[in-house]
């Protein structure tokens, strides 16, 4: 799999004259040359539902007059570049126009379209239990048939909506499913998607057993491990920073499909905004960290672009790009086959939820954000080292996992994690995780569970002194409730006070939240036993929904004692400093990552937040401390190798990194 990979949108309008009319194949392949690009996906259909070449089967665009996609094809190969070759599913405008009857049809009875009316500009959502999927089948074998130098299929949008078409309808009948009940619904759904999922496998299988084939959803959901062997080659983790995703989304998806040992792509956009923003452009310095974040995660790299309807190249968006992947390409043989050194298990609560394959992932549910993206905000600026998993990894390398606010725990993961704590690794749970509520704490955390605080709105904590935050030393208020626990044997980690009342209509003070009792509320903020540490509040939501530097510093605090050691790395990065160690076993080295930039708010465009990188502030003196795996020879600046000075303290290795630019790497090199 390429490491400087270009995700070439085409996605252009009937209205549209003159399509490719300037596209010259020369100019073409030496542009992406030229950027240091070895891999570009090119279209077949796209979301218009037009095809770009000669077609028996669907429509070919009006303004093109002649075969783009193998002109692109022969252009690209013709100087060593990879050409995987793009098909949407879901959104197909031209087969929603031709073929009402294969749209989805939502329970309530309408036809959804993506981010907007029902007659609004925006995406018509298919229906894969209509003909509409034999219909896609059949482009995707004339591709096969017609283009098998292709290198892989993009097959996108690959999701299904609930729908009670006349089609669905028909086939839940068959079923003995009734179409007016949203569980039935949800489980056809769920086995509509799965055999549009083996249906398209099969069609590109059946021409080529070894063609690259990845189904892109946006979001790919966490905890679906067997659901990615059985119909993926790779991932391609799409996660444009300024669009919505915002900068922790890829660490999340990444440090969990890395751990699973699945090839992957980062993929983020040159666009300031979000896809298809023709005349949108990020500084270039943004896309060199951004590559980084990906190097640093163990990703191969994807930025997207769209294609001008002329198929002219936007020499702007090449000179982003080209230092970019000049960047990379400097830096790929200290990022070939490493792994992540972590010390620290997330437990994804969407994993844990056992997701299906309904819905828009990512947006249909959104009970999992405060969880996993505040854990891992707080894991990543606290410079833990860190994996994401499933209740199907294996524990026993962890030193410590964590239960993030909302884990339900059956008899399977209970008796999993007993098994663990068993062997001296340590578990920390926050909030309702691990909490029945019938039965009350599932593991011996030194306490008993007396229920949820009544105050919705939040109430106070108050740590012990080890826990708290480094400047507040009053009850601090957390803008959700807590769980209400009582020591028994265990050590109690702080106090809760609530407010006075919840606020209401009935009764409220002030701005915000009434202030809190003078007295403490008789619970605890926390208990630990043995290998358990509990904390009473979702501290992790708390931080995503409040941000509060408080939280952060106690959130990190309890994940140091619960940890019971130094961490895997340390360094005097600031807060926005994110720090990963990557092992090169075939190298017998380490590589440490340095990243730092500043996301700044500065717009906020169809309901996202844009947050770009204006520029990057050269950090310097940067240390760091590392855990050692064996005798130490050399400490190197990668990729100009500059020796680094650096002293051996029994398993430590202690060096100073003169300048991190956004990002730096350093090699620590064993005997």
């Amino acid at each position: 799999m390429r490491f400087r990979q270009i995700h070439l949108d085409f996605h252009t309008s009937g209205l549209i004259p003159g399509i490719g009319s300037r596209f010259n194949a020369s100019e073409f392949a030496s542009a992406f040359k030229n950027a240091h690009v070895d891999s570009v996906t090119v279209f077949s259909k796209c979301h218009h539902g037009y095809s770009y070449h000669p077609t028996k089967v669907g429509e070919t665009h009006p303004g093109l007059r002649f075969d783009l996609l193998r002109a692109q094809l022969d252009a690209l190969h013709g100087a060593g570049i990879n050409a995987p070759i793009y098909l949407t599913a879901t959104w197909d405008e031209l087969a929603a126009h031709r073929h009402p009857e294969w749209r989805a049809v939502s329970p309530e009875g309408g036809q959804p379209r993506q981010g907007t009316t029902p007659n609004g500009p925006g995406w018509a959502f298919l229906d894969f239990s209509t003909p509409y999927l034999d219909y896609l089948c059949a482009q995707t074998e004339e591709v096969m048939t017609n283009y098998p130098d292709g290198d892989g299929i993009f097959m996108d949008i690959a999701f299904q909506l609930p729908s009670v078409s006349a089609s669905a309808r028909d086939k839940m009948d068959a079923m003995g499913l009734d179409w007016t009940n949203p569980q039935d619904v949800h489980k056809f759904t769920h086995q509509s998607a799965e055999n549009f999922y083996q249906r398209v496998r099969d069609a590109v299988h059946k021409h080529n057993p070894s063609m690259p084939l990845f189904f892109n959803s946006g979001h790919m959901r966490r905890g679906l491990r067997s659901h990615y062997a059985d119909y993926y080659s790779h991932l391609e983790i799409e996660s444009l920073p300024t669009a919505g995703w915002g900068y922790d989304h890829f660490p999340l998806s990444a440090r969990y499909f890395d751990a699973l040992k699945i090839p992957f792509l980062g993929m983020t956009g040159k666009f300031h905004f979000h896809w298809g923003e023709v005349g949108g452009y990020k500084v270039p310095e943004a896309l060199v960290y951004e590559c980084g974040a990906m190097l640093a995660h163990g990703a191969r790299c994807s930025i997207g672009d769209h294609l001008h309807p002329t198929g002219q190249i936007d020499k702007s968006t090449m000179s982003i790009i080209a230092p970019a992947y000049e960047w990379v390409e400097r830096r790929e043989p200290w990022a070939i086959d490493t792994e992540n050194r972590a010390e620290i298990a997330l437990l994804s609560a969407e994993a844990a939820s056992r997701p299906s394959l309904v819905g828009i992932p990512g947006q249909s549910d959104h009970r999992f954000d405060g969880p996993e993206h505040g854990a891992v905000r707080v894991l990543l600026e606290g410079k833990f080292a860190f994996d994401v998993v499933d209740t199907e990894s294996d524990f026993s390398p962890y030193r410590l996992l964590i239960l993030p606010d909302v884990i339900e725990v059956d008899p399977r993961l209970k008796a999993k994690i007993d098994a663990y704590a068993a062997e001296g690794g340590r578990v920390l749970l926050t909030g309702k995780s691990g909490i029945d509520p019938d039965k009350g704490f599932l593991f011996d955390v030194g306490a008993k569970w007396k229920g949820t605080s009544q105050m919705t709105g939040g109430d106070y904590l108050l740590p012990i002194d080890e826990l708290r935050a480094g400047f507040v030393n009053d009850p601090l208020f957390t803008y959700q409730p807590s769980e209400q626990i009582v020591v028994t044997d265990g050590t109690s980690l702080g106090e809760v006070y609530d407010p006075y009342f919840d606020r209401r209509p009935q009764h409220f003070s002030g701005h915000v939240n009434a202030p809190s009792k003078p007295e403490a509320s008789g619970f605890a903020a926390g208990s630990e036993k043995g290998n358990f540490t509990y904390l009473a509040h979702p501290i992790f939501s708390c931080y995503h929904q409040a941000g509060a530097v408080a939280m952060l510093e106690i959130a990190e605090k309890a994940i140091n004692r619960a940890l019971g050691r130094p961490k895997i790395v340390t360094t005097s990065l600031p807060r926005a400093g994110r720090v990963t160690v990557r092992s090169q076993p075939g190298e017998r080295r380490d590589i440490v990552h340095l990243l730092h930039a500043t996301p700044a708010l500065r717009g906020n465009l169809r309901g996202a937040n844009i947050q770009p990188i204006q520029d990057i502030t050269t950090l310097h003196e940067v240390s760091v401390s590392l855990a050692s795996r064996g005798q130490v020879e050399a400490v190197r600046i990668v990729p100009a190798l500059q020796p680094l000075d650096f002293v051996v303290d029994a398993d430590r290795v202690d060096f100073v990194v003169p300048e991190v630019n956004g990002h730096a790497m350093v090699e620590i090199v064993y005997a």
